[in-house]
């Protein structure tokens, strides 16, 4: 090299390694110098990472605080808190995702359904009251309310440059939960269960796994694997709106190694999912692969032989007999298919009595057998509780971030289409499962829906619809002004 080509190259600065969009363990560690997840010292970012740890690692909806709050003690309620509180004392901006030019269809979306949630109660009021439902609609409200901060806080928490490392984080979730459902099924321990009471014994109460495997004494004659929930239905829900970040990075994989790392976390997920012998193990994949071959028909049709068979060997592996039994004509005609088909009938007298908003948002108690029938499809559930016009809202606010994310996975830019694809197809997963199950009256399941659709609304905004880093330079500024500020005694003096 002669000389003044050495000098030049002395002088300029060596550029960022380029990483790949799709490579789990290449995406997850983000070049040098750039301010994104996991390397950031944005606090914000951390703490909805503290927050999803939580919900894939305790069972918060058997987790009882033994400090009583106003509305429910349940854990996540305090984690809820924490987190608004944590944005309010770290700096967080209210107007930051205004200020963004990130889509507001889903944020609109929501809003509606909260709004005719509202309407649904105020207008049946004083049914509601004489019934001794108000208390019950008051706390389904404030687990909606948690719902929608904690969506809101992702959106406004989150940087386009973090979602890399978000979905890799995510993928390492859903897999360290599948490990654990996996060795629940082989071996009748509920880690999420027993290390939660063991942590968490100074502060709250944890109630005994209803993990059971042996069928003869489980429910229809299959095993109970519960993972940190209390159904097999929510946690092979969660696992499925996890499961298409690692599918489309096995789609779209840069490298062999990344390849093998993403396909071992999609069968393990899938796996574990099948150890619950819940037929939404089957039905949801093959809605999330068929959403997938949309937008990525030739990468899916090449990938279907070889990935079929290696599936099927790895969770036969992971969990064996589990695709038998899904499988079985046992499972088909189970009791818990023929309750699915008598569902809108047993409560068609009560929804053409309240057709338009229902009988009130939260006025349903699935605890009440003897009075309310539980329903296997929260579609039919939000039908008779909002109506006609609530069940559209509920529908347009899951369907919005997949409307949201059809231009930018068209658009083919090799860095948001794959996180859009990924996060959309996590709100079609469960799109599908609302149809399987009563998906709201199991926390984890909405929780992860609600993230995930805040993730789509980043991952479409791209770069270009970035809040500018002048938001946290100010936010920083004026909580070094508050630390500077003199207390009371010192200006007295």
């Amino acid at each position: 090299m002669s000389a003044p080509r050495a000098a030049a190259a002395l002088a300029e600065p060596e550029s960022p390694r380029q990483l790949p969009a799709t490579g789990l363990a290449e995406a997850s560690v983000p070049a040098r110098g750039v301010d994104a997840f996991p390397r950031t010292r944005r606090p914000l970012p951390w703490v909805l990472a503290a927050f999803l740890g939580m919900l894939f690692l305790v069972p918060i909806d058997s987790t009882e605080l033994k400090v009583h709050l106003p509305v429910d003690s349940r854990i996540d309620r305090l984690a809820v808190l924490l987190v608004v509180l944590a944005w309010m004392w770290l700096g967080g901006d209210r107007k930051a995702f205004v200020r963004s030019g990130r889509s507001r269809l889903f944020p609109a979306a929501a809003t509606v359904f909260l709004l005719i949630a509202v309407a649904s109660l105020l207008l049946d009021v004083e049914r509601i009251v004489n019934m001794g439902e108000l208390s019950l609609a008051f706390k389904r409200f404030a687990l909606l309310g948690s719902f929608l901060l904690i969506s809101w806080f992702a959106m406004v928490a989150l940087r386009f440059r973090d979602m890399r490392g978000m979905a890799s984080y995510l993928i390492g979730l859903g897999t360290a939960m599948a490990c654990g459902m996996l060795v629940e099924r082989h071996t009748g321990y509920n880690a999420f269960y027993s290390i939660s009471a063991t942590v968490l014994k100074p502060i709250a109460t944890v109630a005994p796994s209803p993990t059971d495997i042996h069928p003869g004494h489980g429910t229809d004659g299959r095993v109970v694997v519960v993972g940190p929930t209390v159904h097999g239905l929510a946690a092979t829900t969660m696992l499925m709106v996890v499961m298409p970040f690692a599918l489309v990075r096995v789609v779209e994989a840069g490298s062999r190694r990344a390849w093998l790392l993403n396909a071992c976390a999609f069968g393990l997920m899938l796996g574990a999912a099948a150890a619950t012998d819940r037929k939404s193990a089957l039905v949801v994949p093959v809605a999330v692969v068929a959403y997938l071959a949309c937008y990525r028909r030739r990468q899916v049709l090449r990938l279907a032989p070889i990935g079929l068979v290696l599936l099927v060997g790895l969770v036969h592996l992971a969990s064996p007999g589990a695709l038998g039994s899904l499988l079985s004509s046992e499972a088909v005609e189970s009791s818990s298919t023929t309750h699915r088909l008598a569902d809108f009938t047993d409560v068609a007298p009560d929804i053409l009595a309240h057709p338009v908003l229902g009988r009130g948002f939260g006025s349903l108690d699935p605890e009440l057998t003897t009075f309310f029938r539980i329903n296997d499809n929260e579609y039919i559930d939000e039908l008779w509780e909002v109506g006609f016009i609530g069940l559209a809202a509920y529908l347009a606010m899951i369907a919005a971030p997949v409307v949201a994310a059809r231009a930018s996975i068209r658009a083919g830019d090799p860095d948001v289409a794959p996180l859009a694809l990924a996060a959309s197809a996590g709100c079609i997963a469960y799109l599908v499962a609302n149809a399987l199950f009563d998906a709201m009256s199991f926390p984890q399941a909405p929780y992860m829906f609600f993230i995930v659709a805040a993730l789509t609304t980043v991952a479409v905004g791209g770069r270009e619809a970035e809040v500018s880093d002048q938001i946290d330079s100010r936010a920083r500024e004026r909580r070094r002004r508050r630390r500077r500020r003199p207390g009371r005694a010192q200006r007295r003096r």
